[in-house]
This record gives structure tokens, C-alpha cells and sequence, in this order.
């Protein structure tokens, strides 16, 4: 099964100077814990989780005027539609992390996180069990 199977594609995304109140706000009204960080091409240039706010910039003094690239994931590790999940699982577990941005030609195109991959796994699990 391949990523493009599973990702969701509407993306929310926000550029690396957007401040983190305006990105906490639209996390809050789409109920998402990231946002993809995009250059004005939609080419991924960083992410920012809901882990960050609180871990990087809730304690500095009017975190929430800064800008997401002085908390953002830079060059975030990203994946292809025609990557097998097998492959996303196994790059998560290494890296420690939950969502990848997807990209095809350097452009957006989706997410995935390990939400949208759990279910397939007890589909490989019976398929290598050969139930």
C-alpha cells in the first residue's frame, strides 16, 4: 500500500513568517496538531507541531508574536505519494517523529501521519500472518 493511499491532501499550511498566535488559531479551528511550513511555491521549508509551541516557544516572553521559523522543524524529512507506508512507518520509528509532509516535483501535496497509517497495519499484520 502506498502513501498515496492513505495521505490527506488538504493540507493546512502556513508561510515561515506567519507568527505562532495566527498558527495556534487555525490549529485550533481546523483541530489539527501541525502545520506544514511552506515557501511562496508551496515547496516544504519546515513543520511546526503543537509539541513546539509549547516545548520551544511558550516560555519565551511574546512567544506568540514570534515568527513559526524560530520554532519550526526545518528541511523536515519528506515522503513521496509512491512510498510504501511500510517505508513511512519505519522512517517515523527511526526519526521519532508522527506526520510527514508529501511531495511530489518539490511541491505539497498531502500529509500523513501515523493516525491515517494505523488501520492498514492490521491489514499487513493478517496479510503476513496469512489469516
Amino acid at each position: 500500500m502506498k502513501v498515496s493511499e492513505v495521505m490527506r491532501k488538504k493540507v493546512v499550511y502556513v508561510n515561515a513568517e506567519t507568527n505562532i498566535e495566527k498558527t495556534m488559531k487555525l490549529m485550533h479551528q481546523k483541530n489539527i496538531r501541525c502545520c506544514v511550513v511552506c515557501d511562496e511555491k508551496e515547496r516544504v521549508v519546515g513543520i511546526v507541531t503543537d509539541s513546539d509551541i509549547v516545548l520551544k516557544g511558550a516560555l519565551k516572553k511574546n512567544f506568540e508574536k514570534m515568527a513559526v521559523k524560530e520554532i519550526m522543524t526545518k528541511n523536515p524529512v519528506t515522503t513521496s505519494p509512491d512510498t510504501s507506508i511500510l517505508e513511512v512507518i519505519q522512517i517515523m520509528r527511526q526519526k521519532k517523529f508522527r506526520r510527514m509532509p508529501v511531495v511530489e516535483n518539490d511541491k505539497l501535496v498531502g500529509i500523513v501521519s501515523i493516525t491515517d497509517i494505523a488501520p492498514y497495519i492490521v491489514v499487513y499484520m493478517q496479510r503476513a500472518l496469512g489469516k
